[in-house]
């Protein structure tokens, strides 16, 4: 190939790089093999230029004339004029340098040799960062590379290491998908299968605090790739030039590509917002972003020499533009639920690692039912802490402790809450609106208790279906009413509380739905429930639908108020009350009426 370069005669070479940085190093090479009539060098760093329209009339022109042409870029098809991709006599990819690379240029440089060094010692290291590792001795050298590396892959302060990611738990379908990758990872080593045919860009969406980072981390661990880190709204932070947007996008691409085999994490993807969503004005600017992260995406997932796996996160599923998520690109969202009580309950085994080893944690997994896995790693931590400061092991008492703290309420809101959820659990299993996992009264951030449950959703939901989740909402409130002879003001106040929630469902009825007298679409029901503020006739008729609804709730809590109040002064005693044992509560209660 040297030879074929440095041979008279017009040619034209395009050498791909592995990152930015390499584009002039290896151009000013390229000068001592040959002599070039025309020279490009494009990183990206000039929007105006770098683009495969520009520059072609010098290439035609050069070659027609004898010429030599060289193109050097760490994306030819992107940057580089489309003739000289497309009419290059010869194509060059330098990879990131081997370990026998790397060798070579300690011993040229520097002299001695090098002993057996870590694999890829010069993964994720920049041009730069190499040649300013390379000095003093052989072995100092390797040991300054071996550091470098060290310090750009070091865990966050805080940041404990991740599990195992076979024996992770509460993760679903994501899990599933990420042993198959594993599995597929492991054929590509053996040769079995091609990289570019395996499966490896999904979207992961979840609410807050599920453990999407930790799922990422500890999937790159078990891969043995590494991982590039890059909140999408950190794109916008740097800069609100258009340009300088487009400059880290590919800076986080470049960066993967420059560490391959490795995943590049898509952190807050719904940065990118959906253009159905997007107003006229900011319409332009907004397509000109997304369109670029697309094309970067088709590149990364069409190249057949890619070593890129995509992985994108967000809270937010709902917002992603629906080209992002196509087949072919980011795939598909693959959601993560909160975990189960079972679920809970290893999730906190594998925390405690030797620490209380015969304690039964299915009792602890019903009580953080509702949390998540990060909540039930921070009570660990606290368990730990709390039996630290008084010198001693940890006890049972020190977790539950942690995950349940003494409730300070008075016996009398207590009693209210217990009545409170005990209510919505008896209406949502009565009238099938949900299936209840547990009730408790466990005191979390406002929250004094909850009802967790599994919705009995239907994709063609009749009136009847909504209207009987509205009722199992308002039985809380009907609750207090039957039992205390008044409700307190715990059951609206807020855009997640019991009215709000039945409201936006009555609402959406009459406006989003066409399930009511008319059939006019006046939004999501969200956006319908913000609108009866102005709209006085529509207010009146959801607020007549509310209260007949509330009237059923309260006939339903006067026809089992003696299962309400079981489970009410379960949870007085024991702060929980299962699933099952509601269940069997109301099914003793049945049996009686039919008897």
């Amino acid at each position: 190939m040297r030879r074929r370069i440095s041979a008279p005669g017009p040619f034209a070479l395009v050498v791909e790089v592995p990152a930015a940085d390499w584009v002039e190093p290896v151009a000013r090479a390229c000068g001592a093999l040959a002599r070039w009539q025309v020279t490009f060098t494009r990183s990206g760093s000039s929007r105006v230029e770098d683009r495969p329209d520009r520059g072609n009339d010098r290439v035609a022109e050069a070659l027609g004339r004898e010429g030599r042409v060289l193109g050097v870029s760490q994306s030819p098809g992107r940057l580089l004029p489309s003739t000289l991709v497309a009419g290059a006599d010869a194509h060059l990819r330098l990879g990131r340098p081997s370990n026998g690379v790397v060798s070579r240029v300690i011993r040229d440089a520097v002299g001695g040799r090098t002993r057996p060094m870590p694999a890829q010692v010069a993964a994720g290291l920049g041009y730069w960062e190499i040649c300013a590792a390379i000095r003093g001795t052989a072995r100092a050298s390797v040991e300054r590379l071996v550091a470098m590396g060290a310090a750009k892959n070091r865990t966050e302060p805080g940041v404990d290491e991740p599990p195992p990611f076979r024996s992770m738990v509460g993760y679903g379908a994501a899990h599933t998908w990420g042993l198959r990758l594993l599995d597929d990872i492991d054929a590509w080593r053996r040769d079995e299968v091609e990289f570019h045919r395996i499966d490896r860009a999904v979207v992961l969406g979840s609410a807050p605090g599920l453990g999407k980072t930790t799922y990422v981390r500890a999937l790159a661990k078990a891969a043995r790739m590494e991982t590039v880190f890059s909140p999408v709204s950190a794109w916008f932070a740097q800069s609100s030039y258009l340009d300088g947007v487009i400059r880290q996008i590919d800076a986080a691409f470049d960066e993967a590509m420059s560490r391959a085999p490795a995943i590049i994490f898509l952190d807050e993807i719904d940065s990118l917002p959906g253009r159905q969503s997007l107003d006229s004005r900011a319409k332009d600017w907004w397509n000109t972003i997304i369109t670029h992260v697309l094309l970067t995406i088709d590149r990364v997932m069409n190249d057949a020499d890619s070593r890129i796996c995509i992985i994108g996160a967000t809270n937010f599923p709902e917002r992603l533009d629906a080209a992002l998520v196509r087949p072919g690109r980011l795939n598909r969202v693959i959601r993560i639920l909160p975990p189960t009580a079972a679920e809970l309950a290893e999730i906190a085994r594998q925390h405690l690692g030797a620490e209380l080893p015969g304690l039964d944690l299915g009792p602890f997994g019903e009580i953080a039912l509702g949390a998540t896995g990060a909540q039930v790693a921070g009570w660990v931590k606290d368990a730990r802490t709390a039996a630290r400061a008084e010198g001693r092991p940890m006890r049972t008492e020190d977790l539950y402790g942690a995950a349940a703290p003494p409730d300070g309420r008075s016996k009398r809101e207590k009693t209210r809450t217990s009545i409170h959820e005990a209510g919505h659990a008896v209406g949502f299993e009565i009238l099938r609106a949900g299936h209840v996992h547990q009730v408790d009264i466990i005191p979390r951030g406002d929250c004094g208790g909850a009802t967790s449950i599994a919705p009995r959703q239907t994709r063609a939901p009749l009136r009847e279906d909504m209207e009987r989740l509205a009722i199992a909402i308002l039985c809380g409130r009907a609750s207090e009413l039957v039992f205390l002879g008044e409700a307190c003001g715990g059951s609206g106040g807020t855009d997640d509380s019991d009215l709000a929630r039945a409201t936006t469902l009555v609402a959406g009825i009459h406006g989003s739905f066409g399930l009511g007298a008319g059939l006019a679409y006046l939004g999501t029901m969200d956006e319908v429930a913000r609108g009866l503020r102005s709209d006085d006739a529509l207010r009146a008729t959801v607020d007549a639908d509310l209260a007949r609804l509330q009237a059923e709730a309260r006939q339903l809590v006067e026809r089992y108020a003696t299962v309400v109040q079981a489970v009410a002064e379960g949870l007085l005693e024991r702060r929980v009350v299962s699933g099952d044992e509601l269940r069997g509560l109301i099914q003793a209660a049945t049996a009686g009426e039919r008897r």
